[in-house]
């Protein structure tokens, strides 16, 4: 069985190399979307980009330091994404932050859901 319904997702891109309270800021932002007991949240980090200062950032080889981007998605219907959206601007000292309603569907399978 499907179910579908709008809600709206946050995305945010930052560095990987920026911090929060000592510890990595996607990291943070996931952390805090769960104390909101928000729907969900994925990072997913960048193999190659640049943003505004036109610095093309890209994997390099042998562990040195490339500082790629990292996307965190976010959903949740749209009064609770209210609520966490200055906590996540608070956090969020330089990057970028999209919000925009997307349709979600969960998919479940003889009753319960699949993760």
């Amino acid at each position: 069985m499907k179910e579908c319904k709008s809600v709206e997702r946050i995305t945010c891109i930052i560095d990987e190399d920026r911090t929060h309270d000592g510890e990595p800021l996607y990291r943070a932002i996931v952390e805090a979307a769960q104390g909101h007991d928000l729907g969900g949240a994925t990072v997913t980090k960048g193999i190659m980009g640049y943003g505004a200062g036109k610095v093309l950032r890209r994997d390099r080889p042998l562990g040195r330091n490339s500082n790629l981007p990292v996307v965190i998605s976010i959903v949740d219907e749209a009064e609770k994404l209210d609520g966490f959206s200055k906590t996540l601007c608070d956090m969020v000292q330089q990057g970028i932050i999209l919000r925009e309603p997307v349709t979600m569907c969960v998919v479940r399978h003889a009753g319960e859901t699949v993760e």
